[in-house]
């Protein structure tokens, strides 16, 4: 985009700042907030103080070393954390009652891996339980966690949700897709 989708206006706030909004909102018990490019200019403009910063120097890599990253730490300084749910910043539209639905789920099926189904989309967000941290550290590509999904087929269990999973990939989208929030 060339520049900060994350800092891009969404509704009274930013994208990623709606996006973390939503968090709050969900029964999550610690918000980490994984940064790369413009991360100064984000750190300034959006409030991150109750959350949990990691920087990732890599993120040039993709999203898989985002989700290694922030895995490694939660693996290694937060022991008492038995499972992590990835959110994206660039899905602005996911609520905090689905994300709830998917902890909800992981409370009843604490092996499983759970994912968000739409239609024929099956994606993120998605919850892992810790015994799969080792593999997620393994991650540096930008196809996120897909292999490790694939490979687990029958550890998979799907929260359908009724949410707009669009995600925000290009200005032409963030304008057609900010129209509806209006």
């Amino acid at each position: 985009m060339g520049e900060s989708k994350q800092l891009l206006p969404w509704r009274d706030s930013t994208l990623l700042g709606s996006v973390i909004e939503n968090a709050f909102s969900a029964a999550a018990d610690e918000i980490f907030v994984v940064l790369g490019a413009y991360r100064n200019e984000i750190q300034e403009k959006i409030d991150l103080s109750q959350t949990i910063i990691l920087v990732n120097k890599n993120w040039q890599k993709g999203l898989g070393s985002s989700i290694a990253l922030a895995t490694a730490v939660i693996d290694e300084k937060y022991q008492d954390i038995d499972a992590v749910l990835f959110v994206l910043a660039d899905q602005p539209f996911i609520s905090h009652s689905h994300l709830n639905a998917i902890i909800e789920l992981y409370n009843k099926e604490k092996e499983a891996i759970i994912i968000t189904r739409k239609d024929d989309y099956r994606g993120v967000p998605v919850l892992f339980p810790r015994k799969f941290f080792s593999e997620l550290i393994l991650l540096s590509n930008d196809e996120g966690a897909k292999q490790i999904i694939n490979s687990n087929k029958n550890q998979i269990r799907e929260v359908v949700t009724h949410d707009d999973i669009t995600d925000i990939d290009t200005l032409e989208s963030y304008i057609a897709l900010s129209h509806k929030t209006k």
